[in-house]
């Protein structure tokens, strides 16, 4: 099986996209929230793009079904902080999705490799995905708002504490299906 697939090139995107999204909203102006919005939405396009190709080209491999969660691990957490870091979200909001992160891929994942399971993407871990990128282009479209009329900046930015409580529910909510995965491998 070829490394260099389109799939591949996708979930790889998304590692690139990550630190573009990032200086987009550090600049903390309203076409950096802007070009931040419409370059997530585009990252979000290739999450499911990687899987259509792979699918569609019989290339789903072990490497995919790695990389794919990673490289969207690796993307919203480098945007959380980049929303933290410009002040349009409180910074402590990432510790909930890092957590999570931190387990799936430091301790699940190579743990249900041990045991030889490769813990491809659920539906609840979808599912948290679709909520992150819901809560990333919301948060930009209200920020972006705000630089036009200040004065819905205290409205939007509850709305955004708001959405990324939920997100965080989702998030930490979608890892049980893992943990049930590692304990079947490790009772088989």
């Amino acid at each position: 099986m070829r490394f260099w697939t389109l799939a591949n090139f996708f979930t790889f995107l998304r590692f690139v996209l990550a630190p573009v999204v990032g200086a987009f909203l550090v600049t903390r102006s309203e076409w950096g929230v802007w070009a931040a919005g419409w370059t997530a939405g585009f990252a979000m396009i290739t999450d499911f793009l990687d899987g259509y190709y792979a699918r569609r080209e019989g290339n789903v491999s072990d490497l995919g079904k790695i990389f794919d969660p990673l490289a969207d691990a690796v993307f919203f957490l480098v945007v959380i902080v980049a929303l933290g870091l410009a002040g349009y979200i409180p910074l402590w909001l990432a510790v909930p999705f890092l957590a999570r992160e931190l387990v799936q891929h430091v301790y699940l994942r190579p743990t249900a490799a041990r045991f030889g399971v490769v813990l491809a993407a659920v539906f609840w871990g979808k599912l948290k995905l679709v909520s992150q990128a819901v809560v990333l282009i919301g948060v930009c479209i209200s920020e972006a708002i705000s630089f036009r009329f200040p004065q819905f900046l205290p409205a939007g930015r509850w709305i955004n504490f708001l959405m990324f409580a939920v997100a965080a529910v989702f998030s930490v909510g979608s890892i049980a299906p893992y943990f049930r995965a590692v304990a079947k491998a490790r009772r088989a």
